[in-house]
């Protein structure tokens, strides 16, 4: 029989080892939650298919590991006798003899206090029966003290944490995160690293055009100077950072592994997508006011250049290497911002295809849960 990892990555189409979305110790973890779950709904009638026996001499207590006690038995010498469950506080009673409760080595009793379990009279072979919560592994098969018609459900109830994780997983992709940081290194670069040209100066025949080159201004994306969704409100500061781009995928993660609202989280990251692309368009607005403004102030630098009156030819070619500087300032400045575009692009691409897969996985949870919940209730 195939083991349940290879059957989770069978529903799942996850390719699950040591350093996936979910690990395999991560897998383990959920197949042994599944287990609990699945043990603390089964009807009466299999909950002995789950249990244990354990013995110890009555009178001194035998620590319990679970709450789930289906049967104690005390030796009288000869067969194991049934006993009946009294409160911890009935102890004193049940051992003395003119009580009507008093405990008789064929009619003991037993008692659960400060997580042990005690067997009166005193001095008895004792046995119980527990259910116990078994450690799936991953690698494992079968489980062993187990109902196998319930076998099945452990391993939806695997499949169904482990695409919830890797649907959490969604919410932090580096690629993404690497080409955000990108797209502000570019844009930075603007100010830092290209050098805005400064006028020359000029002979007494000044020039009547404006000494300071235009200069390209990036739009603001997250912060308090957040652009594009500085406009909105919120209701109280717990809900400040859903006005803040840098904690939109923060918030999707909460909203998966917090909430477990796989359907909320998509709606996010679709805002998401919807923001990048109104970044990119501010971008290239941005970029466009900066091209009509360095037109302008081209045509208006030519113009007196012509019409200057010149007392020195030293002037002309200082406007000359001036104007010469405005150009190259411009096509640096372009280059740097269709650098930007490019990767917001990507980031698109990238949070597309992320999407779509995030889309199907959250489908297949969704399935896999109904079909969790039938097969439990059917056990039921």
């Amino acid at each position: 029989m195939a083991t349940f990892e290879v059957q989770v990555e069978g529903l799942t189409s996850l390719a699950i080892d040591g350093s996936s979305s979910p690990t395999q110790d991560e897998l383990t973890q959920f197949l042994t939650d599944g287990a609990k779950e699945i043990i603390n709904n089964l009807p009466g009638h299999l909950l002995p298919l789950c249990a244990s026996s354990n013995t110890f001499t009555s009178g001194s207590a035998d620590t319990l590991v679970t709450g789930k006690i289906l049967n104690v038995f005390r030796s009288d010498g000869d067969i194991n006798q049934p006993c009946r469950k009294i409160s911890s506080k009935q102890k004193g009673r049940v051992s003395d003899p003119e009580e009507m409760s008093y405990a008789t080595i064929t009619d003991p009793v037993f008692f659960i206090d400060n997580n042990s379990l005690d067997v009166l009279p005193s001095g008895g072979s004792c046995s119980y029966s527990a259910v116990a919560y078994p450690s799936v592994a991953y690698g494992a098969s079968a489980i062993t003290a187990f109902p196998n018609e319930a076998e099945h459900l452990v391993v939806l109830y695997g499949a169904v944490k482990s695409l919830q994780n890797v649907l959490g997983d969604k919410s932090s992709n580096s690629d993404i995160t690497t080409a955000l940081t990108a797209i502000n290194t570019e844009l930075d670069k603007i100010v830092t690293d290209v050098h805005v040209p400064v006028a020359p100066a000029l002979s007494s025949n000044s020039l009547s055009f404006s000494t300071s080159a235009p200069v390209y201004t990036a739009p603001t994306v997250a912060g308090a100077t957040e652009e594009l969704t500085a406009a909105l409100t919120h209701d109280s500061d717990a809900d400040a950072n859903k006005l803040d781009f840098s904690d939109w995928f923060e918030v999707v993660g909460d909203m998966i592994q917090t909430n477990e609202d796989t359907e909320l989280a998509s709606s996010q990251l679709q805002k998401i997508s919807t923001y990048l692309t109104a970044y990119s368009h501010a971008m290239q607005n941005k970029l466009n006011e900066f091209n009509d403004a360095n037109a302008e102030y081209q045509a208006q630098l030519q113009v007196s250049i012509q019409n200057a009156k010149l007392s020195e030819s030293g002037d002309s070619q200082s406007l000359q290497k001036y104007s010469n500087e405005i150009q190259s300032y411009q096509a640096q400045v372009s280059k740097l911002v269709q650098s930007a575009q490019g990767y917001a692009n990507e980031v698109q691409s990238r949070l597309q295809v992320d999407t779509a897969q995030y889309a199907w996985y959250e489908k297949q949870q969704a399935k896999l849960q109904s079909d969790y919940d039938k097969g439990l209730q059917a056990l039921s």
